[in-house]
């Protein structure tokens, strides 16, 4: 993608910090694969600062058992900018290697690898209510962002990605840890980009307590006391690309994310589940034209 004026790009990201969606569960860290030519990896510090924008604009349909099914048309983003210093900042809001809101700072590289402490939204912001036997239950979890080592391999057509997050910037609780796996491996099948994504993302026992916990105290008969585990969710996407000329891009994608059993068993999860408008596990679907700059 070719460089974009910097005072834009700038603008855009740093405006985009304030974005907090409370539907997010937890928002993958971004990553900008690395040419697959070896010889882009030895770049000056100089040559690496810039940055790119892709905006889209299309349908989306997304099913979860946090909010009523949402589904209509939407914007799309993809854009990243880095200093010379190696701070950067970037944002994107589909496909599974670029979504989400990260400002970190690229420490090292190598021939195939590069290595960045990076922001990390580990889990989206939760509020539950329920009356149950006269009961009321209010609960109010607030996001939790965590700082990260994000280690990021380029091999051909096939990406690697290793997070870890073991410090969080939520004070309400102590002891997280997130951590995730992801492959990504694009094909070309004449002017077609075909890509398949799979993510395996762990959260530890603090965080899900804190999220999806109910205290003794709360209980009641159909909500009754529940304390999870850790757990891992799944992910896989497939998708699709097409260029409808030099600048312009027809895309379509399709996620599906099994939550951890530690999620989908709370009583809170089981209720909401069972919504009408609502899933138990999580599915996106998104078509779209873009426009590189």
């Amino acid at each position: 993608m070719r460089l974009f004026p910097k005072q834009f790009i700038v603008s855009l990201l740093v405006g985009l910090t304030t974005f907090n969606s409370p539907e997010l569960l937890a928002e993958t860290t971004t990553t900008i694969q690395a040419p697959n030519d070896s010889k882009a990896v030895q770049l000056s510090d100089e040559e690496r600062s810039g940055g790119f924008l892709k905006l889209g604009f299309g349908y989306k349909a997304v099913t979860m058992p946090y909010e009523d099914k949402e589904k209509g048309k939407t914007l799309f983003l993809n854009a990243r900018y880095q200093w010379e210093n190696r701070l950067f900042v970037e944002a994107a809001f589909y496909r599974v290697l670029n979504s989400g809101l990260n400002i970190g700072y690229n420490f090292y590289n190598t021939e195939r690898w590069n290595f960045d402490l990076v922001t990390n939204i580990a889990h989206g912001a939760n509020e539950t209510g329920y009356i149950d036997q006269g009961k009321v239950f209010y609960k109010k979890s607030d996001i939790t962002r965590m700082l990260a080592l994000r280690t990021t391999g380029s091999f051909d057509k096939t990406t690697v990605q290793f997070v870890v997050a073991p410090y969080s910037l939520n004070s309400d609780y102590d002891n997280a840890l997130y951590a995730s796996l992801w492959l990504d491996r694009s094909f070309q099948i004449k002017n077609w980009e075909l890509y398949g994504a799979f993510g395996l993302e762990y959260r530890s026992q603090d965080m899900l307590e804190y999220y999806y916990g109910i205290s003794e105290e709360n209980a009641t008969a159909n909500f009754t006391a529940y304390n999870p585990s850790s757990g891992i969710d799944t992910t896989g996407e497939i998708g699709a690309s097409y260029p409808i000329s030099n600048k312009w891009l027809f895309e379509t994608y399709y996620r599906y994310t099994r939550l951890a059993d530690s999620i989908s068993d709370s009583p809170i999860m089981k209720f909401a589940s069972n919504l009408e408008s609502r899933s138990k596990n999580m599915t996106e679907f998104g078509i779209l034209v873009s426009y590189v700059f």
